[in-house]
């Protein structure tokens, strides 16, 4: 499996790029912003971790609906769930900040399955 880690909080994101590739989830790469995130979004990922607000504002739902219709599954991880709205039709999962490895984890195999994927694959 291969992820996209869309976070503008460094720590948080390379957090959980270490957790995913603990995993053997092959992370394609951290966006901290809109441009960013669509470009790497050309890279396939099969899954995606998704902030609401970004280092542009919150860009965290438009991109999420723009890899969702890219077959992306979306994980949202962010500190204020009721900021989702009408997006958290895209989730896969929402998963609150801070967060856990264990939860994480759950979420990921939880895709994992429903896709008939492994996640080391």
């Amino acid at each position: 499996m291969r992820a996209l880690i869309v976070e503008d909080e460094v720590l948080a994101a390379m957090h959980l790029e270490a957790t995913l590739e603990d995993l053997g989830i092959t992370s394609i790469g951290i966006a901290a912003d809109q441009p960013n995130a669509l470009r790497l979004a050309a890279e396939a990922p099969d899954l995606a971790f998704v902030d609401l607000n970004l280092r542009d504002g919150f860009t965290g739902p438009r991109i999420a609906a723009t890899l969702a219709d890219q077959g992306v599954a979306i994980l949202f991880v962010t500190a204020n769930p009721g900021q989702l709205g009408a997006a958290r039709s895209l989730a896969a999962d929402v998963i609150d900040k801070p967060f856990d490895d264990a939860r994480v984890v759950s979420a990921v195999r939880s895709v994992a399955a429903a896709r008939g994927l492994q996640p080391g694959a």
